[in-house]
């Protein structure tokens, strides 16, 4: 494990080029060879509210990073059950570098997507990180050649590190009617402003900030339609020869959206057990209730971890113009569900962990703030994906615009 010094930036820095991972066992070894120095730096990556350089090193050099990078591009191919397996892992010991870690890795498949030219152009530095924003504001404007930018992105994980960005956009062309064309667009990290502002409860380390853009011009060749990434047809998709980069994306894309909560359930779960065992000596009432609540969490862990990995087995490699659109929703559902299950197991028993567990440096309380941050995403709201999902089981119509459909 490198060590670096904490204001470089490991994407310039390295000189090495990432492991390329041959299996999923390796892969899961790798992770957990890392949990135990990535406990070690919880409180910095909580005070910095980014990650550490070092945690951003190990992650690159270890190749976690690329197991949805195309093997062309240097990359392991492994596909989103690994993404899963390998976040779970990180989450559990550190839950800021597990989500940041989910996000990174995810966005390799997305930026295979890309038309090859611009692919030969991000993975011409093989340690190349994209980070994104969902959740942008300001003015679209087509032009020659392209698109300008001037607004602003909103929880744009781990962009401290980034080189690349991608941005959802609604682009309205004049004379068009009807709802806005969502696209993808791809920025240089010179191109953005971050706006330190990532003050939190939970998550700390995440350094989820604001981006502000001023007037960039997007070339055509840096951007794609969302329908297109979604839709299996994207440019870049016939580039490599692994059936995922023509999969829908709520099975590759969004695949471990829940990852990071099932980590943290995992993490609180290692250390309920602690305590339990600390206590078995002592079995009275009030030890029975937490250890009938102990095995109810774990159970409903290990249910909706194995939803999450269905979900992929079944649909991360079909071509998606074969796959039904409620498919998709309902991939993004289980996601939704197996995040707030954690959320809610885990809830069940913080409960019972009593005051100690109010104390700053109970790894209780760490743990239960950052399961409930990490289920606040709103790609993981119940109530939100749960009315998309019925709406589409009973074909009733959707608001204009709204992301679900894929055409």
């Amino acid at each position: 494990m490198t060590s670096i010094a904490v204001d470089q930036r490991p994407v310039y820095e390295l000189e090495t080029r990432p492991a390329v991972l041959t299996s999923y066992d390796e892969a899961i070894e790798r992770a957990r060879a890392l949990k135990q120095i990535l406990r070690e730096r919880v409180a910095e990556t909580e005070q910095l509210r980014r990650l550490p350089a070092a945690n951003v090193a190990d992650l690159l050099e270890s190749g976690m990073y690329g197991l949805m990078t195309p093997k062309r591009f240097g990359g392991s191919e492994l596909g989103p059950e690994a993404m899963i397996d390998v976040t779970i892992e990180l989450a559990s010991a550190c839950p800021s570098t597990g989500w940041v870690h989910m996000l990174w890795t995810a966005h390799m498949w997305m930026l295979a997507l890309f038309p090859p030219e611009t692919q030969e152009e991000l993975w011409s530095n093989p340690n190349t990180l994209a980070s994104s924003v969902v959740n942008t504001t300001g003015h679209f404007v087509p032009v020659d050649g392209g698109y300008r930018w001037t607004g602003r992105g909103f929880f744009s994980s781990g962009v401290d590190h980034c080189n690349w960005l991608t941005a959802l956009a609604p682009i309205r062309r004049e004379g068009v009617d009807g709802p806005p064309e969502l696209r993808w667009l791809l920025l240089p990290r010179e191109d953005i402003e971050i706006v330190d502002d990532w003050f939190t409860i939970g998550l700390k380390g995440t350094g989820s900030k604001t981006i502000v853009v001023n007037d960039a011009f997007i070339p055509e060749r840096r951007t794609m339609t969302f329908a297109d990434a979604d839709g299996g047809r994207a440019p870049g998709s016939q580039l490599h020869a692994h059936p995922m980069y023509c999969g829908i994306s709520s099975a590759n894309f969004t695949a471990a959206m829940a990852a990071p909560a099932l980590g943290v359930a995992r993490g609180f779960l290692e250390a309920f057990q602690e305590r339990l065992q600390s206590k078995s000596n002592n079995i009275d009432d009030g030890l029975t209730v937490n250890l009938a609540r102990y095995a109810e969490a774990s159970a409903l862990v290990d249910a909706v971890h194995a939803l999450t990995l269905q979900d992929a087995q079944r649909w991360a490699r079909v071509p998606a113009w074969e796959v039904a659109q409620e498919v998709g929703v309902k991939c993004r559902l289980d996601q939704a569900f197996t995040a707030q299950t954690a959320r809610k197991a885990i809830n069940k028993l913080y409960e019972e962990c009593g005051g100690s567990a109010l104390f700053e440096t109970s790894d209780f309380q760490r743990l239960w703030r950052d399961v409930n941050a990490a289920a606040a995403h709103r790609g993981l709201a119940w109530d939100w994906n749960a009315v998309g999902w019925t709406k589409t089981r009973l074909n009733i119509p959707t608001v204009p615009g709204f992301t679900f459909s894929r055409t």
